[in-house]
C-alpha cells in the first residue's frame, strides 16, 4: 500500500518584533511568536507530514526569513512568499 503524505497547505510563522503585524491587534491571543519548533508537535500528533508557510505580511524580507526555516526544517515543504511584481 502507498502512503499519501498528508499536507497542511496553509501555516503561518511569525515573530511579532521582527517584521510589521499592524494588521494584528493588539492583546489578540495571535500577538506572540510562532515559529516551526510551536508547529513541529502538533503537527505529529496530527499525522500531519508537510506544511506549506504563507506570508502574513508583504514583505520581501519575510519571505527570505521563510524560505531560510524551510531550509531549517524538513517538515516545511513549501513557502508562498509575496513580491512586487511591478517593482522593476
Amino acid at each position: 500500500m502507498i502512503k499519501v503524505p498528508i499536507v497542511d497547505s496553509h501555516q503561518h510563522f511569525w515573530e511579532i518584533d521582527r517584521f510589521d503585524y499592524s494588521w494584528m491587534p493588539d492583546g489578540s491571543p495571535l500577538a506572540t511568536d510562532y515559529g516551526p519548533t510551536d508547529l513541529s508537535p502538533l503537527i505529529k500528533a496530527a499525522g500531519v507530514d508537510y506544511t506549506v508557510v504563507v506570508q502574513a505580511v508583504s514583505s520581501p524580507d519575510e519571505a527570505r526569513w521563510l524560505l531560510e526555516l524551510a531550509d531549517q526544517y524538513d517538515f516545511i515543504a513549501g513557502v508562498v512568499g509575496w513580491v512586487d511584481l511591478t517593482d522593476p
